[in-house]
């Protein structure tokens, strides 16, 4: 049970983005020049650099449609840094990937 039946409500809204405010956060972050990612090997450095093409906000919002990017609130418990974040597995960025040095 990821939340217990007393909290559920009805019509109950955590959070709530509007696609024009997610496009531009979107958009702004990784569809200028593309992106990139380091890779560090087993013994804690870094080894590789990887490199993928610009994301859309169409291409973003079909892998949150798809389940491969998802909303990390932070909320669990032992957790004292406040945050949240959206996030992806590797898989989803190693499907992304052009380049890889």
């Amino acid at each position: 049970m990821i939340v217990p039946d007393r909290f559920k409500l009805d019509n109950l809204i955590l959070a709530k983005w509007s696609a024009d405010y997610l496009k531009k956060r979107v958009e702004s972050k990784f569809n200028n020049q593309g992106w990139f990612k380091c890779l560090i090997n087993d013994s804690g450095v870094y080894s590789d650099i990887e490199f993928g093409d610009p994301i859309t906000f169409k291409l973003w919002i079909k892998g949150v449609k798809e389940g491969l990017i998802f909303f990390d609130s932070g909320m669990y418990d032992g957790n004292t840094r406040n945050y949240s974040q959206w996030r992806a597995n590797n898989k989803y960025w190693e499907s992304l990937v052009t380049e890889r040095y």
